[in-house]
């Protein structure tokens, strides 16, 4: 038996480089947005926690389900990114997917249901963060 394997260069031209960049940007705009909001609920509740409020008292707790999060992102796109619609609604759609799973992965870390080394809190994406245009050589003029 024989495993065969392509790799493949991309050398998109000077327009599809910019779409590709705008989709990368937009993916990681919806991951980040998620990612601020989560964190912006937990500071809240644990500030609430510090006051003394009793749990039932509490900023009601923001769900980590891919399907929640990109409930949440479909309600403010509009208002927050009014750039979606240039770009890829897949792959927009996609990220608070893969929040939904750090985050899991994270809490499951915390609370000693996975094994393995501790994971983590899920951190912001910057312009590298799982593009493949970022990898892209610099055009020569």
């Amino acid at each position: 038996m024989m495993i065969q394997a392509y790799q493949f260069a991309l050398d998109p031209t000077p327009v599809q480089e910019s779409a590709l960049r705008s989709h990368c940007g937009g993916q990681r705009y919806a991951y980040n947005w998620g990612l601020h909001q989560v964190q912006a609920n937990l500071a809240q509740r644990a500030a609430e926690r510090s006051y003394g409020l009793a749990d039932a008292e509490l900023t009601p707790a923001l769900k980590w389900s891919a399907y929640s999060l990109r409930k949440d992102w479909n309600q403010v796109k509009a208002q927050v990114a009014p750039w979606w619609g240039e770009n890829s609604k897949r792959g927009v759609r996609l990220r608070p997917g893969h929040l939904a799973a750090a985050l899991g992965n994270w809490n499951d870390s915390k609370s000693s249901r996975r094994r393995g080394p501790e994971v983590r809190f899920p951190r912001f994406k910057g312009r590298r963060a799982g593009c493949p245009v970022g990898s892209l050589p610099a055009r020569s003029a």
